[in-house]
């Protein structure tokens, strides 16, 4: 009797074990993404040392229809050229993916949607939209936007790798893997 019931428990333990070795699945918020995106944006960007561009107030949206995060962020520019300051809002949109060498989730194929800046028109408005698409897309191509959680690439001794991961309307999904 004693060694029927610890059979049953040690196959119990052993199932166990196994669902605990599953997929898991974690989820990053637009919100928790929008922090994450003004932390990193905190510093002015200096463009061809005429312009200095400061980006604030991110807000991300998920598109699970084009797979793309779209953010729109209040922006100041302020020139060499000229001793007036622009403010509007430059609006991005770009495919996420991980980056197993950083552990985190960087931009990619990101495209410069929309600048629009208040009192600014005329062929400097046009200079600066021109230098905004051809340059924005190339310095923000593979920037680290967060960061994936220690603890959720290991869980004790198991070690997981992203499996998959998918835009959703709600947030970014990740799914992880066990390294077997």
């Amino acid at each position: 009797m004693k060694f029927k019931l610890f059979s049953i428990l040690l196959i119990l333990l052993m199932f166990s074990g196994c669902a605990m070795l599953g997929d898991r699945t974690v989820n990053i918020s637009e919100a928790q993404l929008q922090q994450k995106i003004n932390e990193r944006l905190a510093i002015p960007i200096s463009l061809l040392k005429i312009f200095d561009v400061s980006l604030s107030n991110s807000l991300v949206k998920f598109d699970s229809q084009t797979g793309r995060m779209k953010t729109t962020l209040d922006t100041n520019v302020t020139s060499l050229l000229s001793n007036k300051a622009f403010a509007g809002k430059l609006g991005i949109s770009g495919k996420l993916r991980f980056d197993p060498a950083t552990q985190s989730i960087v931009l990619d194929e990101p495209k410069v949607e929309s600048l629009n800046l208040n009192g600014l028109d005329g062929k400097y408005g046009d200079l600066l939209n021109v230098l905004a698409q051809k340059l924005g897309g190339d310095m923000l191509n593979g920037m680290a936007l967060y960061t994936v959680k220690p603890e959720d690439l290991r869980v004790g001794s198991t070690q997981y790798n992203p499996k998959e991961m998918l835009i959703t309307d709600k947030g970014l999904q990740m799914t992880f893997s066990p390294v077997r």
